[in-house]
């Protein structure tokens, strides 16, 4: 039986507390072919080289900052497995999960990209009760090709996705431009041209704790980002201008819903007869750079 290489790529930035629950969670994984790959993105200090030298399965690379998107692709560069697994630097997995996604992706050749649902983490790893995934209603919309439900609405939970690295192509990358909500971008994009199979199952641990820090709480660094992301669906060479209309339209409504929920003093609101209508101005008024 084929074993694929898996390369599980972790990114650090000046945040030594929990990476070595991280790597631990790699490292003892039920499948064995893998490679753990610590990218360092400028910390001030080195604490992650000494703890990756006590996992025989782990590399240490470092790199000046850039930030997030920029460790990401510093790691895809240089990964050598047929699979990539991101995982934060909190976050951690479930022993099994790594198995299970490999298998869908050998029983599945249409199918790029495996993700499931993830439990929910305080700071010192003790399980809230509370899980982030597909109600039931929607767990039939998280597999197949979902990317006109998902455009502006959702994305995989990030530390959950297996990917085939021949998705990685010089216009699908990580956005380095992008400093919050990279994988907001990202993932909408890989949609386009890619499959995607869900397991309904919590494989992974997301860490929820109160650090400013974290770029997932900085809710206003994400407004505008639409505007970006349209720019990079045109990068990749749509052509249909229908397809194009279609997608200004959800980012437009993505926007109106990111800016209406933190500015709820201040709302926009549009009906959607006149977004359909006028979409064009109404995309250059509330999205321009």
């Amino acid at each position: 039986m084929h074993y694929p290489l898996v390369s599980v790529i972790i990114t650090t930035y000046n945040r030594e507390t929990y990476l070595e629950t991280a790597i631990k969670s790699v490292s003892f994984q039920t499948y064995r072919n893998l490679e753990i790959i610590v990218v360092d993105d400028g910390s001030d200090i080195n604490y992650a080289a000494p703890i990756c030298e006590k996992y025989s399965l782990c590399k240490y690379v470092s790199k000046e900052n850039g930030g997030l998107s920029s460790a990401r692709n510093y790691g895809i560069n240089y990964a050598k497995g047929e699979y990539i697994a991101f995982l934060d630097d909190d976050d951690f997995w479930e022993k099994s999960k790594i198995e299970k996604q490999v298998k869908v992706l050998l029983e599945n050749s249409k199918v790029d990209c495996v993700h499931s649902s993830v439990k929910v983490v305080d700071e010192n790893g003790i399980y809230t009760g509370k899980n982030y995934g597909a109600s039931f209603n929607k767990i039939n919309k998280r597999s197949g090709y979902v990317f006109w439900n998902a455009l502006g609405t959702w994305v995989v939970k990030s530390p959950t996705p297996l990917i085939r690295k021949e998705v990685f192509q010089p216009d699908l990358l990580f956005d380095e431009s992008i400093k919050v909500g990279e994988d907001v971008d990202f993932y909408q994009r890989m949609f386009y041209r890619h499959k995607l199979f869900y397991i309904n199952e919590p494989l992974a641990f997301y860490r929820e704790y109160n650090d400013q820090e974290r770029l997932s709480l900085q809710k206003e660094k994400y407004i505008g980002i639409e505007k970006k992301m349209f720019d990079n669906f045109k990068k990749m060479g749509i052509k249909n201008p229908f397809v194009y209309y279609l997608i200004k339209i959800k980012l437009l409504e993505s926007h109106l819903r990111r800016w209406n929920m933190i500015h709820k003093k201040n709302p926009i609101k549009i009906r959607k007869i006149e977004i359909w209508i006028r979409i064009n101005y109404l995309f250059k008024l509330y999205l321009k750079d």
